[in-house]
């Protein structure tokens, strides 16, 4: 909770991260596993029944020059399922990313990262206030870009022709407004973390009342956030490489087997690819979250830089 320059936020909290990574790892690896449970179920899924839905979309347009609902539902349940397990990892990230936040929030009260006196020991108000901090934050942006593409699907709908010759501008305009929703959006990481953090308050009261001194250091928060995720993405990047290896071998064996072809896959395959994704998601958890570390020391920085500034103004 002191004044620092952007670049001594990625690196203090890259040393954070990396001294006290045993007692962090310690208080979340329980939340992290099944949150890799669930991403390994995901994973194993997606990679086998995506195939076969896209076969039947492919069989069905090519055969009758359009889409018949009713022979695809058994295909339908097996996208909710998909669409299940998808919302499901995501409640598991931020409840084990709360298990972080826990000692970090233990880090700012007391200086230091306490080791953990047993494998689980979180806070549950801690873990409801992450979990409906980011299911509000994830809504409100979220939300208008489903309402545009349900727009746009609606209008499809009723006249395929125009919307086939205007798909440039409608991509083009979709993209832009994605853009300046996510330049918008910025700022609420600071709020979300500061409702996180503080003493109880309403999530829409910190976002009304200092979405502006977000928005004040929207700089900083986009030079942090950007160096931050592109290492993550790079890393992210290397640990996945053998789930999605797996995962487009699955795809294109299952492609195969639709279309008359031998499956050519192991009897494990299925075993394996869910191994695969497990192992490699556990992995994946604890590289994405130096974002929640140093969005954690940039909350401090702006919170020290605000209140100097008021002691400035009111002298």
């Amino acid at each position: 909770m002191k004044p620092r320059s952007y670049r001594s936020v990625l690196k203090a909290g890259f040393l954070l991260y990396t001294e006290n990574f045993r007692r962090l790892f310690k208080a979340s690896w329980i939340m992290a596993l099944l949150y890799a449970l669930c991403c390994g179920a995901l994973g194993t899924l997606s990679a086998i029944k995506i195939p076969e839905l896209i076969v039947a979309v492919i069989e069905q347009v090519t055969n009758y020059q359009g889409i018949i609902i009713e022979p695809l539902l058994p295909y339908c349940y097996n996208m909710l399922t998909i669409v299940g397990l998808s919302l499901l990892a995501l409640v598991i990230l931020a409840l084990a990313s709360a298990t972080l936040l826990n000692k970090l929030k233990e880090h700012k009260d007391t200086g230091a990262i306490i080791p953990p006196a047993s494998w689980l020991k979180v806070s549950p108000r801690l873990m409801l206030r992450t979990l409906k901090g980011a299911f509000l934050t994830l809504l409100i942006i979220v939300l208008p870009l489903l309402l545009i593409a349900g727009a746009i699907v609606m209008v499809g709908a009723n006249n395929l022709q125009q919307l086939q010759s205007h798909t440039i501008t409608i991509t083009a305009t979709y993209m832009i407004v994605t853009v300046i929703i996510i330049i918008l959006a910025l700022p609420m990481t600071y709020t979300l973390m500061k409702y996180i953090m503080e003493a109880p308050c309403g999530y829409f009261s910190t976002l009304s009342r200092h979405y502006g001194k977000g928005m004040k250091h929207w700089g900083g928060l986009f030079l942090v956030f950007f160096v931050s995720a592109l290492v993550v993405a790079l890393t992210e990047l290397v640990v996945m490489m053998p789930a999605q290896i797996l995962n487009i071998a699955n795809q294109s064996a299952h492609l195969g087997l639709l279309k008359g072809d031998p499956l050519g896959m192991p009897s494990y395959i299925t075993t394996l690819t869910f191994a695969t994704f497990v192992f490699c998601c556990f992995i994946q958890f604890y590289v994405s979250q130096i974002l929640l570390v140093h969005n954690y020391y940039l909350y401090g920085t702006i919170e020290a830089k605000e209140e100097e500034q008021s002691k400035i103004e009111h002298q």
